[in-house]
């Protein structure tokens, strides 16, 4: 077996690491729109170009990836479904162990697992969640066996999304009108209450952060640059780096030398993360037309239009809604 190496990879992942590791798995996740795929799609033109590797297999799981890399060693193949992602997964290892040095990109690992639970009825989707994760995990398993020829394998993941929860739903629904409303601001508090809490495990199951075995996080700050830190890497756990898309080059450009992630500057990432989660919240809601109005206090869901918050109204407090629902759920 090829011993273990860094290889460059053009990306602001250079500036934390010095690049990503043969012979392994990353995992790089992040919310919607955060530039997962750019990242990825510019890592692997740079590697192929730059003889790293003398294969790049892209498997694309949302259909949004365009290839970049004008080269028949670049190949961008699809994967509609579980059951295809899967396929493909066995297929580029079978390829990788014969060839060596590939790059096998997934993009997203679990865009079809969040798909799938959220397509069972509530009851069920715990169950069904525990189901899929083992697939996951022989996904990830297959990959890892796949570059031990001296490979490289990266997965990306979204933040799940939180309608696997009904009940928080209904709560998320009543904060996001809030918000659009400008009677509530999320805080860092409410991050940890509805997305924070063992984190990896909620976006694909717990063998995801347990058996890839470097991880990577992506956050969008108010100013609209990415920050990219390291979750899962010895010695460098926390460290970030900021970076934007350079407009004249169209490449990915770090700005300043790394840091370590304090915590007022993650509370504040997070916060600005669940505002911007709150907003799709509402986005899906508004499609669905399921309004919401002003009711004794209590924001409620109704499928009418929804009144006007008199002036001055305060929203009550996160805890406050999430005591009310109890009590009604329990009436």
């Amino acid at each position: 077996m090829p011993s273990t190496s860094i290889v460059a990879t053009g990306t602001p992942i250079d500036a934390l690491t010095g690049g990503l590791r043969t012979n392994s798995v990353t995992l790089i996740y992040g919310p919607t729109g955060c530039g997962k795929t750019t990242l990825l799609l510019l890592a692997a033109k740079h590697l192929l170009e730059s003889g790293k590797v003398s294969k790049v297999i892209y498997i694309d799981t949302e259909e949004g990836a365009v290839p970049i890399v004008d080269s028949p060693d670049f190949e961008l193949r699809s994967a509609p479904s579980l059951r295809d992602q899967t396929k493909e997964i066995k297929n580029a290892a079978e390829e990788a162990e014969q060839i060596g040095r590939v790059l096998i990109v997934v993009d997203t690992l679990t865009g079809h697992f969040h798909r799938q639970v959220l397509a069972a009825k509530d009851i069920y989707r715990a169950a069904k969640a525990g189901q899929l994760s083992g697939k996951l995990v022989a996904q990830i398993t297959v990959l890892r066996k796949a570059v031990k020829n001296g490979g490289i394998a990266v997965a990306t993941a979204h933040l799940r999304s939180p309608v696997g929860d009904s009940f928080r739903m209904n709560v998320l629904r009543k904060m996001a009108r809030a918000v659009k409303d400008g009677q509530y601001t999320p805080t860092a508090t409410d991050y940890e209450r509805y997305m924070a809490y063992e984190t990896v495990k909620w976006i694909g199951g717990q063998g995801l952060g347990m058996h890839c075995q470097f991880r990577f996080r992506i956050f969008v700050d108010e100013d609209k640059t990415r920050i990219l830190m390291v979750e899962k890497w010895p010695l460098l756990n926390n460290y970030c780096v900021r970076f934007i898309m350079d407009p004249e080059t169209n490449e990915l450009k770090v700005l300043g030398d790394k840091f370590l992630m304090d915590q007022a500057t993650l509370h504040r990432l997070q916060a600005l993360e669940f505002k911007s989660m709150l907003g799709e919240v509402l986005e899906v809601a508004e499609k669905e037309k399921i309004e919401v109005e002003v009711d004794e206090g209590v924001v409620v869901k109704s499928k009418k239009k929804g009144k006007v918050a008199p002036k001055g109204y305060k929203a009550p407090s996160v805890d406050k809604l999430v005591e009310r629902m109890k009590s009604k759920k329990e009436e």
